[in-house]
């Protein structure tokens, strides 16, 4: 009887899925060198990395004159949040802090904060819905493209309705819509020609140019934001995406006020400064860090171990209302990282109260 050791199997899953498509929450193997890093690739910029590897990174793509930042969440080492804002999506003051207005510091900033970027459009846009938490904040609507996330971070991204989506298995905790596809199977829809821009948005002053923003995922999973700040279309904005390596992608929201990113260098851990961001940007990347007015996402750096990750509870069927989702260590593997985060959290407290 052949024996396969549990190193041996993470090697072989490895070659046989790609980097990008295993995130493991947890794992049997008993060391951190048998899985390969996240490597960084040409080409592309790296804003953060960790034990693991590259934790973010990002590119510049110049379609028809305009660059558009594109920003990669690398899908084995990060995780994503989902936060509704203080005036919308309606109803968000149902919601417990981590999925509330500002990043959830007591939750989110024990992994660390690496990116975070708009959301999608304004409920009354009817632009698609959104649950947190178990909360329904606007009922989601079929053929709507739609990224999910689950209670490891993990993220789907599909079309509403569609045969297999999200996977079975995949039980998300969030969900955010922002109208139809623009990109589906490696490909722009149809959608996308300049004669359908108004299905697109309502565009301030007027027109089918504007400031766009955009969200896809890329063949081994990993997530892609971009956004332009100037005059452009639709099509230009998926473009950036395909070249990126987007296979499936939705726009987020559009005209100069609301697309709004922000990486850091180093996960952060209290609120501090996000150094990559948007070209004539209209807000600096901090007021998520307070709190913001609309939806967005908040990236998180996974802990360096492969054999340690973070995760919340998760729904439980049958609860009505909230269901608050805060983030713990869960793994094999965790004890060495509980002992540096107590540490460092007992540090952070000694010095906020250390009289100044």
């Amino acid at each position: 009887m052949l024996f396969v050791t549990p190193v041996l199997l993470v090697g072989v899953l490895l070659l046989l899925v790609g980097e990008g498509d295993i995130k493991p929450a947890t794992t049997t193997t008993t060391t951190t060198t048998t899985v390969p890093p996240a490597r960084p690739q040409a080409g592309w910029t790296v804003a953060s990395s960790s034990a693991r590897g590259v934790l973010v990174d990002y590119i510049d793509e110049n379609v028809g004159g305009t660059v558009f930042r594109v920003l990669r969440l690398r899908a084995r080492t990060t995780l994503l949040r989902w936060h509704a804002g203080s005036l919308d999506p309606p109803g968000a003051g149902a919601l417990p802090p981590d999925a509330g207005p500002a990043i959830d510091w007591a939750s989110e900033g024990r992994a660390g904060v690496v990116a975070v970027f708009n959301g999608g459009f304004k409920k009354s846009a009817y632009a698609g819905g959104s649950v947190a938490d178990g909360v329904t904040l606007e009922p989601l609507v079929a053929g709507d493209v739609t990224l999910a996330l689950d209670a490891a971070g993990h993220w789907r991204m599909g079309v509403w309705g569609a045969k297999g989506f999200p996977a079975p298995g995949f039980d998300a905790i969030s969900y955010r819509q922002n109208l139809g596809p623009m990109i589906l199977h490696g490909a722009l829809t149809p959608a996308t020609a300049p004669a359908d821009f108004a299905q697109w948005g309502a565009v301030y002053p007027g027109g089918s140019l504007t400031s766009r923003s955009g969200l896809g995922v890329d063949r081994r999973g990993n997530l892609l934001y971009a956004a332009a700040i100037g005059k452009v279309d639709v099509a230009q904005l998926a473009t950036a995406l395909l070249r990126a390596g987007a296979v499936t992608a939705m726009q987020l929201d559009i005209n100069p006020f609301w697309p709004v990113l922000g990486a850091s260098r180093t996960p952060l851990h209290a609120p501090g400064v996000f150094p990559v961001q948007l070209d004539h940007s209209e807000h600096d990347p901090s007021i998520y860090e307070t709190g913001w007015q609309r939806d967005f996402f908040v990236a998180l750096a996974e802990p360096g171990p492969w054999v340690c990750s973070w995760a919340s509870p998760g729904l439980k069927p049958g609860i009505s209302g909230a269901q608050p989702q805060p983030l713990s260590l869960t793994g094999e593997g965790c004890r060495a990282k509980l002992r540096a985060l107590a540490k460092r959290e007992h540090a952070a407290r000694n010095v906020s109260t250390t009289p100044g």
